[in-house]
Formats: structure tokens, sequence, C-alpha cells
């Protein structure tokens, strides 16, 4: 090889190695840009098995607070929410018999994309996108982590849709664990109203969200990833 070409050479050796750095560089600053919303140092036991054995159903929720930390699920930048996680409980044959009588079979969730309706109290929200049904049967007892595409920008809120019912749900924890429901004010508690609630699945429509639980959580989380 002559020494102009080994120059030759030499420019675009150090070229390629300088592409592949660069490569290095922005795969790294795409996992600094990754925030897995809703997560805590620890999460708290489903209620189920146990007694009172509670699950929720035929709502859409997200939580308002932790004894972490506020409004664990406002997206503060534009980004895609690439997966999504729920903590199941395993209820008995007996509280699963009861749940789909109840609520109706069988248990399942979807994501939900909401965004707050400025100047509305009780707060309505309006349903900007949502993911596909999951069903649940084959993940009870575990914690179970989805896959998903869905665009989020700064100011949403990322909530949890239950068409059926869902054993993703702590009780008795301390009075900072709020989330809320879209359900009427004034029909939060009578078992009635609940099982009558109706979940927010049209997307582009608003509902309202007058429901307000202290002392539990729902236990979900969502990983965003940012736009850069």
């Amino acid at each position: 090889m002559s020494r102009t070409s080994r120059a030759a050479f030499a420019v675009v050796a150090t070229a390629l190695a300088l592409i592949a750095v660069a490569a290095v560089a922005s795969a790294a600053g795409v996992e600094k840009t990754t925030v897995t919303l809703g997560a805590t140092s620890e999460t708290p036991d489903p209620s189920c098995p146990n007694m009172p054995c509670q699950a929720v159903g035929s709502v859409t929720g997200f939580q308002v607070s932790t004894d972490q930390n506020q409004n664990p699920f406002l997206v503060k930048t534009d980004g895609t929410i690439k997966s999504w996680t729920l903590t199941l409980a395993q209820p008995t044959n007996s509280q699963r018999s009861f749940f789909n009588g109840f609520f109706g079979t069988p248990p399942e969730a979807r994501l939900a994309i909401l965004r707050k309706v400025a100047g509305t109290n009780p707060p309505r929200y309006n349903l900007r996108r949502q993911g596909a049904v999951k069903v649940l049967s084959p993940f009870l007892g575990q914690t179970v982590k989805f896959g998903a595409s869905l665009k989020v920008e700064k100011g949403d809120i990322i909530g949890v849709t239950v068409p059926t019912w869902a054993p993703m749900f702590s009780q008795e924890l301390s009075a900072e664990n709020v989330w809320r429901a879209s359900r009427e004010a004034g029909a939060c508690t009578n078992s009635t109203d609940i099982r009558q609630g109706q979940p927010q699945e049209e997307v582009g429509k608003r509902a309202t969200y007058g429901c307000k639980y202290s002392t539990a959580r729902l236990l979900y989380t969502a990983t965003l990833v940012a736009n850069r």
C-alpha cells in the first residue's frame, strides 16, 4: 500500500471510529431520558387474598399521590409510553367468582392517556389515547409487564382503565396515598353505583372524575421514553 493510500485509509478509519463513538453517545443519551412513572422504592402488597379482598372494577382511574410523591403519573415531557406494569393479587377461587359475578369476566385492563379539562370542578378529563385491552387471568399473583407505543405530551396523565375488574389494589396505607376515579360525585361508595360505573373508553370524549379515595393505591407503573 502506498503512502497516499495508507493516509486515506487512516482518515476513513478515523471517521468510522468517530461515527461509532457518536452512536454510542446517542444510545446513552436515550437511556438517560427514560423514566418510570409511578415507581416507588417499595410496592405495597395487593389486598387479596387477605380479607377484606378488594379489586377495582368498571372504572378508569389514576394515582394522585403516594407516600413518596405527588402527581406520580403526570407527564413532564413529550415522549412515548413504551411499557407498563401491573402488580396483581392472586384472589382465591371464591373471591374470583365474586368479582366475575359483580363486574364481569375475565379480569382485564388497558392504559389510558388523559388530559384535564381546565376550569372543571369536579374535574373532567379528556381521553386522548388508550392502549389495547389486556386479559389478566394468566398473570394473577404476578407483576406483569406489557409493551406499549402511546404518544404523550407534557401535561398528560397516565391512567388505567378497568372494563371488568383487576386485583391491582392495595389498601390500609397512609393518608398520602390517594387515587381518583371516573365516577360522578356522590356515586363513590354505594355498591350499586360502583357496579354500574362506566370506564372511560371513548377516545376524544370527556368524563367526570368526581370520586377521590385515600389510604389506597392502584398498583401500576408506566415507562416513558422522552423525545430528544
